[in-house]
């Protein structure tokens, strides 16, 4: 009979052995990738002229525990915009280290005045990151300055005119 009583502890015990230990090595960390695409600007309203060019800074960093390798940076952008990174490939980037990236953005030629998001994305062989700016065109046509500027003209010109033929003798 005292046979019987142990075999039934010792289930009991290796459970209570198993739930102490087993969260233990659950909740060891394995080596952690983490890449980070951030901007770098003195500003987040970022605006642009239509057809012309901008540079935007951005910073990409390892803040893992492993090395990151073959990032490429691109950008998912609307119908007739383009955009370079420079570099557009970090062969290696370190634990701990951050590399600077220029990027020059340019909207289409004939890109409508408004609000625009900018998706950049920057892969590697072992994590992804994603990351969205906004920027706002503004028109790159004075027309309208133009139209403004011959109507003032012609109206001075009309009271020169006016002045001349109606004027003092």
């Amino acid at each position: 009979m005292r046979i019987g009583w142990k075999i039934c502890l010792l289930p009991a015990f290796l459970l209570g052995l198993i739930a102490i230990l087993l969260p233990c090595s659950a909740l060891a960390q394995a080596e952690k990738v983490d890449l980070t695409l951030r901007l770098v600007s003195d500003s987040y309203y970022n605006k642009i002229i239509a057809g012309k060019e901008k540079t935007i800074f951005l910073e990409v960093g390892n803040t893992g525990k492993q090395d990151i390798t073959n990032i490429r940076l691109y950008a998912d952008l609307s119908e007739g915009w383009t955009v370079e990174f420079s570099p557009g490939l970090i062969d290696y980037l370190g634990p701990g280290s951050f590399q600077a990236v220029d990027a020059v953005l340019r909207p289409a030629a004939n890109a409508a005045k408004g609000e625009y998001t900018v998706t950049l994305i920057a892969e590697a062989s072992e994590t992804r990151r994603v990351a969205s700016i906004f920027v706002r065109v503004e028109s790159a046509s004075f027309l309208w300055v133009w139209v403004g500027a011959g109507v003032a003209l012609l109206a001075i010109l009309a009271f020169i005119l006016i002045f001349m033929r109606f004027g003092r003798d």
